[in-house]
């Protein structure tokens, strides 16, 4: 019996496609978005309270983690999962069969970790880590932003295309 749960498989490609990045580039990249939230910190204190009148309350990386991973649940409405994507719809029929990589990566440990930074630009930056055997001994990172849309943080569309074609999937979503 085929599943047709395509953004939550979406979202477990995400991590898993994780183990695509490079080890120490994965450090620098983390380092790097970082550096740049902190910089977005100072800027003006005017811009940051209008841009934060408008949003929801900035979530904590478990919150970030506990939603992704909701996606898993097999229970979940297909509109609910697509909810969790900026322009999620997009995704909904591109991605039909992505639960294999949960099959194929029973092991795999994902999550959003520590810190979560406010870009205030209506945008969150947060740090995915993939252990895609379990073992803890091969953890890899990568930034992934999500986005004010909707009154709801999303997972950025840009970010999820970009892990998509980091693991060779291509989908008419992605352009």
């Amino acid at each position: 019996m085929a599943f047709r749960r395509p953004a939550a498989a979406a979202l477990i490609l995400l991590a898993l496609a994780v183990s695509g990045c490079g080890g120490s580039d994965d450090e620098a990249s983390v380092d790097a978005a970082r550096s740049s939230a902190y910089a977005a910190l100072s800027s003006s204190s005017q811009a940051a309270a209008a841009s934060s009148a408008n949003r929801p309350p900035i979530p904590t990386a478990a919150a970030l983690d506990a939603q992704i991973k909701s996606a898993l649940d097999p229970n979940l409405p297909d509109a609910e999962r697509t909810a969790l994507i900026e322009d999620g719809e997009a995704f909904k029929d591109a991605i039909p069969d992505m639960y294999k990589a949960l099959q194929d990566n029973p092991r795999a440990v994902y999550g959003v970790k520590d810190p979560v930074f406010d870009n205030h630009d209506g945008t969150l930056t947060a740090t995915l880590s993939l252990d895609k055997d379990g073992t803890g001994t091969n953890v890899r990172t990568t930034v992934v932003h999500f986005v004010n849309r909707d009154g709801r943080w999303k997972i950025s569309r840009t970010d999820l295309c970009g892990i998509l074609r980091s693991a060779d999937y291509r989908t008419a979503a992605c352009g």
